[in-house]
């Protein structure tokens, strides 16, 4: 089935060069196109849509407006904003029911991918309910305003590491954590990191900015403590697995990018259990009774409870806050890799040994079923060999780390 995308400007040359620019996907995607938002609300009461883009200023309503009325009509669209100026700060403060921003002039190339990026997940998630609350960013953390502000001046030709260390500085808190983070054993820096700017020059911005994102993402869930489920231990896990697919990755011979976005993933592959214990706390609770009750899998359950699993959940959520495909393909598929007749050794694998090393080195509770490595996939990489290494490596990391708090 065609991807229904709704183009909103008012400017009819800007449509009149997106329905040029955008012709070779016609087939794949079937577009429409509206000068204001009355007309947009209009066209989309007759017929149903999966995305809007709109611009951001328009007399009557502009976009901000019409964007509220879609997440409040139609909850399960995605909504981009499409802007010619350049003040994402700005527009992101005014502009909360949009889920992502991109700017003019826009390369139709990257408008083509951040969409279908974002849909592709969008078949794996068949409950209407779970869709339209993960879709709706009222009731989830937005990215934290430093990563934002951060992607900015990484995007630049060359960034500032002097600005980049600046920026984290802004954040008392954050500064904490991170530099608490920073100066654990998981690195192994022989020196102490006594600041933002240190650590940016020495581990990088990738890394740098995803430690303040999983730091900013426990402020932003907080788990009702009558559940029964420990968050530390939640956090524990999931920087632990995090660290786990870094150094895996680099014991590997891997890349910078494989191994800074195998980081990323090990850090975030959890992230959907949150939007679970926090936004379905009733239902989450089933979910747990099965756990402990019947030693259903965790991802049993929560299939038998939701229809979907936590890892489906938040690889859905990254996708629409646009963190690389290869970090959301690794969320989604870290309890089940997917792979044709070859495989190669990526952030999937990575997080999916992680995961799997780490609860067999710390296991929370004996009789809990606990996560197993597809043997038939570890064959496929060439791995079966070495996987005694990595478990070694594993225990040695482990030895004295800790979480965020």
């Amino acid at each position: 089935m065609p991807l229904h995308v709704l183009f909103v400007d008012d400017e009819t040359n800007v449509l009149n060069g997106l329905r040029l620019v955008l012709r070779p996907l016609k087939g794949a995607w079937e577009m429409a196109y509206a000068e204001n938002g009355m007309e947009a609300l209009e066209i989309l009461s007759e017929k149903r849509f999966d995305v809007i883009i709109s611009d951001m200023r328009m007399p009557g309503m502009d976009g901000g407006d019409l964007l509220s009325e879609v997440q409040r009509l139609y909850p399960h669209m995605l909504r981009i904003i499409l802007s010619g100026y350049s003040d994402q700060e700005m527009i992101m403060k005014t502009v909360k029911p949009a889920h992502q921003f991109l700017s003019k002039p826009c390369n139709h190339k990257d408008l083509q991918d951040t969409v279908e990026r974002s849909m592709r997940l969008r078949s794996v998630l068949g409950n209407e309910r779970i869709r339209s609350i993960l879709s709706d960013v009222d009731a989830l953390p937005s990215l934290p305003e430093v990563y934002g502000k951060l992607e900015e001046e990484l995007r630049k030709e060359v960034p500032s590491l002097q600005l980049l260390g600046d920026l984290i500085e802004q954040d008392m808190g954050l500064t904490a954590s991170l530099l608490k983070l920073v100066n654990s054993s998981f690195f192994g820096l022989r020196r102490h990191v006594s600041s933002p700017h240190q650590a940016v020059v020495l581990l990088g911005t990738e890394t740098v900015k995803s430690l303040m994102l999983i730091i900013e993402l426990v402020k932003g869930f907080v788990v009702d403590k009558s559940i029964g489920f420990s968050a530390t231990l939640l956090w524990q896990h999931s920087t632990h697995v995090g660290h786990i697919a870094r150094c895996a990755s680099e014991r590997l011979g891997m890349g910078k990018d494989v191994v800074d976005h195998a980081f990323i993933a090990g850090l975030l592959h959890d992230v959907g259990k949150l939007v679970l214990l926090t936004r379905f706390k009733s239902e989450y609770m089933k979910v747990l009774e099965l756990v402990r009750t019947e030693g259903v899998y965790v991802n049993t359950a929560e299939q038998q409870v939701f229809g979907a699993t936590h890892a489906e959940m938040g690889a859905y959520l990254l996708a629409l806050w646009g963190l690389p495909p290869s970090v959301v393909e690794a969320v989604q598929h870290h309890h089940a890799p997917v792979y044709g007749e070859t495989a190669e050794f990526g952030p999937m694998a990575a997080v999916h040994i992680g995961n799997v090393l780490e609860r067999q080195i710390h296991v929370i509770n004996a009789h809990y079923e606990q996560p197993k490595m597809d043997e038939m996939y570890i064959r496929a990489l060439g791995l079966e060999g070495r996987l005694g290494e990595l478990e070694t490596m594993c225990r040695e990391l482990l030895e004295d780390v800790q979480g965020p708090d």
